[in-house]
């Protein structure tokens, strides 16, 4: 389990205590509602070991999720020209970790918005509240965006600027589902479409042309 979910269980089972030794019916009934949330924290804040595969020629997704919108835009922060987007939408049954897409050195990284509007609000990945990391890898560079959202208001952030990462390695987690995003060169070959199913370090979002095919 992700270190952050001790919190949450601990929290859950100090109430949950302190409704069972209360006595009574109804004080009984919190003490069960807050025992099943506590059950839950294990379950949401797992932390599944995974065997990555590292890859320099793919980009790897950085979250598990369905991937929701696929589109292209300007991205003047860290590609600085045109790019194609990805957005992924983690329901609270989802792994909330997220983990780098390819291996490099974290260029950018900015908080911004101050929103907390559902994942699938059109304006959710500009408003929202949200953690951009950028990562500059050879002669390309990444943007991943954490989002909050509606019941997600909390996104923690692993890493530094100038630190070095390996792909797949993990950079942060968001509180209780959102939004992640993954912005790349638009001449990187997609590998994923709407509606697929994505899982962090696994899951090869786009590929770059292999030298000598």
């Amino acid at each position: 389990m992700a270190k952050i979910g001790f919190n949450y269980v601990l929290l859950f089972l100090i109430f949950s205590l302190i409704f069972f030794i209360s006595g009574g019916l109804l004080n009984y009934i919190f003490g069960v509602v807050f025992f099943l949330l506590m059950s839950f924290c294990f379950y949401f804040f797992r932390d599944p070991i995974r065997k990555i595969i590292v890859d320099e020629n793919v980009i790897l997704s950085p979250a598990d999720g369905t991937v929701f919108e696929i589109s292209d835009v300007d991205e003047p922060l860290v590609i600085k020209g045109r790019a194609k987007i990805v957005k992924i939408f983690l329901s609270v049954f989802n792994v909330h970790l997220q983990r780098t897409p390819v291996s490099g050195k974290i260029s950018f990284i900015n908080k911004e918005g101050t929103k907390y509007l559902p994942a699938n609000h059109p304006d959710a990945c500009v408003k929202n509240v949200q953690n951009l990391i950028g990562i500059k890898n050879g002669q390309m560079s990444i943007l991943v965006k954490q989002i909050a959202g509606i019941i997600a208001q909390r996104c923690d952030l692993w890493i530094k600027l100038n630190q070095d990462v390996v792909q797949g390695e993990k950079i942060g987690i968001i509180h209780f589902g959102s939004q992640v995003d993954i912005y790349f060169p638009e001449n990187i070959k997609l590998k994923v479409a709407v509606g697929d199913k994505v899982t962090a370090g696994i899951t090869v979002i786009a590929e770059r042309q292999r030298i000598g095919t």
